[in-house]
């Protein structure tokens, strides 16, 4: 474990101790007060429960790492691309057919990136 990471759970145990603390005033308080400040009492532990939750959110999609993506279906699909190319045209299919199977290509790669269409163009 690096000294960075070690500093980074030593942080995160005294955030976790301190809203420990927090809450156990709060239940303390509750038990004190009796039930005329529940609602408020609630609306405070609340609070507090949904940013020690964030935070452990935060903490999780930070150490995610991306999908990494095999060069294997580009390569593929240009492979295959250029005697698709060749039967559309001796077809006679002329370049609207030649369209038609670069953008069925195009779709293939996009579906297998993971990615929206919206977010490529």
């Amino acid at each position: 474990m690096s000294s960075s990471e070690a500093e980074q759970n030593k942080e995160e145990r005294a955030k976790a101790d301190s809203t420990r603390e927090e809450l156990d005033a709060i239940l303390s308080a509750r038990q004190e007060l009796g039930t005329e400040y529940n609602e408020e009492l609630t609306d405070m532990l609340m609070e507090r429960l949904d940013a020690v939750i964030d935070r452990r959110v935060e903490a999780r999609l930070q150490n995610v790492k991306p999908k990494s993506i095999s060069p294997a279906v580009p390569i593929c699909s240009l492979i295959f691309a250029v005697p698709a190319t060749g039967v559309v045209l001796e077809g006679g299919a002329g370049v609207l057919g030649v369209g038609l199977v670069w953008a069925a290509i195009v779709v293939v790669n996009v579906f297998y990136s993971g990615k929206k269409i919206s977010d490529i163009f």
